[in-house]
């Protein structure tokens, strides 16, 4: 017998059932002598699941991502649940899909389960859809957001300096004497925005050309491979493309080479976070690292200390640095 049929034959809640369990004094004699002899009459035996179905909090913290899959999103988290193990927290991990409905579910879930913060890992939780929910969320618990700035009391955000960490790749390219650049956007995402801008800053500070530079392609592999198809049909000659991740970099390297030109003697490539595909790649892909386990560390210790009712900022950045490799060098 379950839970839910023990309630429903009992006719009480499923909550009710759960304050019997762990002994709750709101519920009455009465009440509780009844639903033990009907346990003991059905032979139920109580999970820790049922236990917890009271809301009795917990040192729990619930982690919501849009998608585990992501190499960039797996590394953080992983960073993160390692370090909240330490201090003995549990962790909910909801893999939420991009769509707000999916996400506000998951976030009344852990609402449910009376986690003691939620982490949000991803600049997709900035949206207009969430902030009704979001600002629901924070009269009770803090709320970090890793990636995103977000303002509101109780949101915590720790963010990567995207921007600066694009700059740098393009100056650096330049001083290797590229000057036609191309930048590949993954997607039309709050983080690949702040990536075009530090594309668009970086070409006005050094004088060239920004128009039609940027090509928005979709996520993934297939995308941008099909995606180097158009470089050599640009009304300009790039010498350089500089992805807003390593997996489009990938993608990108290998239809260039398939289209029989030499990385990096034609033209350079550079790709976005360090993960393990900017190693896989042939020629190995210079990356801008932004530092996942750092992030997913701040963000842990973040949540440790406003648990703790220790002053923190809400706001914390981790700055990138450039790792340069073979997709890279003088023209």
């Amino acid at each position: 017998m379950t839970i839910y049929e023990l309630a429903e034959k009992a006719g009480v809640s499923t909550a009710t059932i759960s304050r019997v369990l762990n002994n709750s004094p709101k519920v009455s004699e009465k009440t509780r002598n009844r639903i033990h002899k009907l346990m003991k009459e059905e032979n139920y035996v109580p999970s820790a699941f049922a236990r917890g179905l009271s809301g009795t909090p917990g040192k729990t913290i619930g982690i919501l991502t849009i998608d585990i899959r992501d190499q960039y999103f797996a590394s953080v988290i992983h960073s993160l649940e390692q370090e909240l193990s330490l201090y003995q927290y549990n962790v909910i991990l909801c893999n939420t899909g991009g769509e707000p409905d999916g996400q506000r579910n998951y976030i009344s879930l852990l609402r449910q389960k009376q986690v003691d913060a939620m982490i949000l890992v991803g600049s997709v939780f900035k949206n207009p859809h969430l902030k009704g929910i979001i600002r629901e969320v924070t009269e009770s618990v803090p709320l970090i957001i890793v990636n995103e700035k977000v303002s509101g009391p109780n949101i915590y955000s720790v963010i990567c300096e995207e921007e600066k960490g694009i700059e740098e790749a393009v100056l650096k390219l330049h001083e290797s004497g590229r000057r036609s650049f191309l930048f590949v956007k993954p997607g039309q995402t709050y983080s690949s925005n702040r990536k075009e801008r530090g594309f668009i800053r970086a070409m006005e500070s050094l004088g060239l050309p920004r128009e039609k530079r940027v090509l928005e392609i979709p996520k993934g592999l297939p995308a941008a491979r099909e995606a180097s198809a158009l470089i050599p049909a640009l009304p300009f000659k790039a010498d350089a493309v500089i992805c807003g991740e390593d997996l489009t970099a990938l993608g990108i390297i290998q239809g260039i080479k398939e289209r029989g030109m030499k990385i990096p003697e034609d033209i350079a490539v550079t790709g976005f976070n360090n993960s393990i595909y900017s190693e896989c790649s042939t020629p190995s892909i210079t990356t801008v690292d932004s530092r996942s386990d750092a992030m997913g560390l701040a963000a842990a210790r973040l949540t440790l200390d406003i648990l703790n009712g220790r002053n923190v900022p809400v706001l914390s950045t981790i700055n990138t640095s450039l790792i340069v490799r073979g997709s890279t060098g003088p023209l």
